[in-house]
């Protein structure tokens, strides 16, 4: 069985100060900045890190869900030019360099969950098709539906462990949800399991030695992070990210939890921070920030190599960037 961690990309649309607030599902909240605990003075090693384009995405998106399956890079849903709501599912194999499109969603959706389980794609709601449940073979190239959600999700963080779908936190008809959801394909349906400490949508998340992470997000553009362990089916308090922020990225790379980019209204602007938490020494550490800034990101990981495609480079959802960044050991 393989069961490929997958990030969702938990996007975010803020709405303050921008004139496309109408294609926000959501509002913004008031803003509590942050940092909260400062990051650490990065290694020799951790400075080698560095960032370089890949090839471009053959549409301008963000606000999308990210996987990995084998050894493609999955992009779906999401928005395109300025508008939310899209079908897109386009593959970019790291093989070749080259980006492809495949079946798209049957439905219509932003701010999706995925991941990658059992050899097959999963997307898991998302505004616009919220309860929806879908899985996508690349042998047949086909979208199959399965049992709905309980409720409604989107922006939430979307990973796969030990054969089963986790579903945590998002939105839930407009509200910040602390759920857990879990999903298992053998036997077609959904379980819960323990919620976050603190319910969050648009935050980062990831599968780092069998636990699931997830760090930061709205509302107030959260600096708390947390810790799943399955086999106590409990969330622990983790040092809070040096940054409070939301529309983030996360991933498990190089043996740490990172925080990519995202969007923090009291700066203005969108953020290139990269913020790594590494579980042996129980703290974070500044890693080699974005060419540029992005919000409404996912990521993924492929043979040691973090893949963030597209994303929008202003608050909100009225530009999108096709600009592919990858980060890489020398």
């Amino acid at each position: 069985m393989r069961a490929l961690a997958a990030l969702l990309l938990v996007t975010a649309c803020s709405t303050a100060s921008h004139p496309t607030a109408a294609l926000s599902p959501r509002t913004t909240p008031r803003v509590t900045t942050s940092p909260s605990s400062p990051a650490r003075t990065p290694s020799p090693a951790t400075r080698a890190l560095t960032w370089s384009g890949g090839p471009r995405l053959p549409v301008a998106v963000s606000e999308v869900g990210v996987a990995a399956l084998d050894d493609e890079v999955h992009v779906v849903g999401g928005y395109v030019a300025g508008r939310p709501r899209s079908t897109t599912h386009l593959v970019l194999s790291t093989r070749t360099h080259r980006w492809r499109t495949a079946a798209p969603l049957p439905v219509a959706a932003d701010h999706v969950g995925l991941a990658s389980l059992d050899g097959k794609l999963w997307a898991v709601g998302g505004y616009g098709d919220p309860t929806a449940l879908r899985s996508w073979d690349p042998a047949t190239d086909r979208w199959t539906s399965h049992h709905p959600l309980p409720s409604g999700r989107a922006a939430g963080v979307c990973v796969a462990l030990a054969g089963r779908l986790h579903y945590v936190g998002g939105k839930s008809n407009g509200v910040d949800v602390a759920s857990h959801l879990v999903y298992d394909p053998a036997t077609d349906r959904w379980t819960s399991a323990a919620p976050l400490n603190v319910a969050r949508d648009h935050a980062a998340g990831a599968v780092l030695d069998g636990r699931i992470y997830v760090a930061a997000g709205r509302p107030h553009d959260l600096a708390s992070a947390e810790v799943f362990d399955p086999r106590t089916d409990r969330w622990t308090a983790l040092a809070e990210v040096p940054l409070g922020r939301s529309a983030v990225a996360g991933a498990a790379f190089g043996g740490r939890f990172l925080v990519i980019g995202g969007e923090h209204p009291a700066e203005q602007g969108v953020d290139t921070e990269v913020d790594a938490y590494d579980p042996a020494t129980r703290r974070w550490t500044r890693l080699p920030g974005l060419p540029s800034g992005r919000q409404g990101i996912g990521a993924a990981v492929v043979a040691g190599v973090l893949y963030v495609p597209g994303g929008g480079p202003v608050g909100g959802g009225s530009v999108q960037s096709n600009v592919l960044l990858e980060l890489r050991t020398p």
